[in-house]
């Protein structure tokens, strides 16, 4: 029996949160079938819902969630004697940075889903008041994630770019980093024939800079000065239910200008749509959508280049192709737990 520690006391939001519940349900589903007792770390009571298992708690440090200084003191001074006092047998964090000063007989396993720090395409600036967030990943995080990744006995990532990333600017051995693919759920029972609307693009993403709405926002206006009169949806201007957005996938093509993602799970959800895909030239839509025949790559900062690909989808010189379903794989959360339990 292990008792396994899992940190994510940042998580109250978008990717990250949802990476934490789905591991927390995976986990709920799995503790009737193990011995193995699991602590939840967060920030707030309302992240997870109860549990009625004795294998599952949950510990909530609202204290280091009140700033970035409490934070940034919780990884640096006063976290890693916490957890030890809780003597875990393993600690997995969910928040790209393990705790300064934990015990070397506990397991430390980190999951790094942070990609600013990694890219090499736009260097973000401290004095642009849009860009601040993304510039301290860049130049201080980023050198926290990596301290963290060899304090580490190994580090979980999303995709091949990342985990070359990461075992080159953390001067890793190969058999330290695994990836580890996000399930893409199965979207075919969404899928409907003859809904495809030529002038019609979709994107759904958040406002952060390197979403990059600005290039498609320009590419339109490019269209508009030849005379074409292309329709734009953003999910930052409205909040969109999962149904709607499968309705976009259905009658839209993607565009999806992102220069920096981990992964891009709406690739990964549209492709099964057979609709064409216009992606930004990049190490993870590269990947995602390798084996997709409707994939069109652009270089994000160029909006003629976008601009040239929508208007061959409103000639209908770039058309929707056949459904494409996704490959069946096991489960990216129970790969997850094999490796944060191995070798004991």
């Amino acid at each position: 029996m292990a008792e396994i520690l899992v940190l994510d006391i940042a998580a109250s939001k978008t990717g990250a949160l949802s990476v934490l519940r789905d591991f927390y349900e995976y986990v709920l589903k799995r503790c009737g079938e193990c011995t193995d007792e699991w602590i939840f770390v967060t920030g707030s009571p309302e992240i997870l819902g109860s549990s009625s298992s004795s294998k599952i708690r949950t510990i909530v440090r609202s204290d280091v969630k009140a700033s970035s200084a409490a934070r940034l003191k919780f990884e640096l001074l006063s976290g890693g004697a916490w957890v030890n006092s809780l003597k875990p047998d393993i600690v997995f964090s969910l928040e790209n940075m393990l705790p300064k000063g934990i015990d070397r007989s506990i397991r430390q396993v980190l999951y790094i889903h942070q990609p600013v720090g990694f890219q090499k395409e736009k260097k973000f600036s401290l004095f642009k008041r849009s860009e601040r967030e993304q510039a301290l990943y860049q130049k201080f995080y980023h050198k926290l994630i990596l301290a963290s990744a060899r304090r580490a006995d190994c580090s979980v990532v999303q995709t091949e770019w990342m985990k070359d990333a990461l075992i080159k600017d953390a001067n890793l051995p190969e058999d330290r980093v695994f990836k580890v693919r996000p399930d893409i759920p199965d979207l075919s029972g969404y899928v409907r024939s003859g809904e495809f609307r030529p002038d019609s693009f979709f994107y759904p993403a958040s406002d952060l800079p390197y979403k990059n709405h600005i290039v498609m926002d320009k590419a339109a206006e490019l269209l508009k000065s030849r005379g074409y009169a292309p329709k734009l949806r953003y999910t930052k201007d409205q909040l969109l239910s999962r149904e709607e957005v499968f309705a976009e996938y259905n009658r839209s093509t993607l565009v999806f200008p992102s220069y920096i993602e981990t992964f891009g799970m709406p690739l990964g959800e549209a492709r099964q749509f057979g609709n064409p895909i216009l992606a930004s030239d990049a190490g993870f839509s590269r990947e995602v959508l390798s084996g997709y025949d409707n994939a069109h790559f652009f270089n994000p900062f160029d909006e003629g280049a976008l601009a040239d690909l929508m208007q061959e989808v409103m000639e209908g010189k770039i058309v929707p192709h056949k459904p494409c379903k996704v490959d069946p794989v096991m489960s990216s959360y129970s790969k997850l737990v094999d490796i944060i339990l191995e070798g004991l």
